[in-house]
């Protein structure tokens, strides 16, 4: 997780970033979500980040697995605590919106 997180999260080339989301979303599926928001705070704080980077990128399939991950880690219990605790000040407001849309793409599926 650590290598995906340094190496490929910022990456320049979408096609980088977008294997990055990917793998961090496998990887979330594996680990379990209760796993991933269990406050050990370097784990849940980078995760977190991560996702939040991974859900507002520029590129279309780089926000769909980031989108994905959060419809996933959504429901668990923790997560709103969590996310308000570790998620980005400056990207809290955009990534509200990107979690009601998800919410309610749930809905209607």
């Amino acid at each position: 997780m650590n290598a995906l997180l340094v190496g490929g999260l910022s990456h320049r080339n979408a096609a980088v970033r977008s294997c990055t989301a990917q793998h961090l979303e496998r990887l979330a599926e594996v680990m379990g979500m209760a796993r991933l928001l269990s406050g050990k705070k370097d784990l849940t704080d980078r995760f977190l980040i991560a996702v939040s980077k991974l859900a507002v990128d520029p590129a279309q399939e780089v926000r769909h697995h980031g989108r994905n991950i959060l419809r996933n880690v959504a429901p668990n219990g923790d997560f709103a605590k969590m996310w308000d605790k570790f998620a980005p000040r400056k990207e809290r407001e955009s990534l509200r919106e990107v979690i009601s849309k998800v919410n309610l793409k749930e809905r209607n599926i």
